[in-house]
């Protein structure tokens, strides 16, 4: 016998018209798909060394979900492109 689902899981996330951009997340899949990150090992350096914003984990258990809040990840990406703008100005 098949397992259904008694809801419909396909529904948007982050996606409420009353949303606050201050509590929109990306996971790590969204990073990936948005070539912010290419793979694990590439988010950790760059959380490591290059200031790149922590996830914000609701939980200390092992399977929660650690989202990145947009906002902190679009400022990031900012400072990281006007650094190349400067740097690439002084040359």
């Amino acid at each position: 016998m098949a397992k259904t689902r008694p809801h419909d899981t396909s529904a948007p996330l982050n996606r409420h018209p009353d949303r606050d951009p201050e509590y929109e997340f990306y996971y790590y899949a969204d990073l990936v798909a948005k070539g912010i990150v290419r793979n694990r090992t590439d988010l950790h350096r760059k959380i490591h060394n290059e200031g790149f914003p922590r996830p914000e984990k609701s939980s200390n258990s092992m399977q929660a979900a650690a989202p990145f809040r947009k906002s902190k990840v679009h400022a990031w990406c900012d400072r990281r492109a006007a650094q190349q703008t400067s740097i690439e100005a002084a040359e």
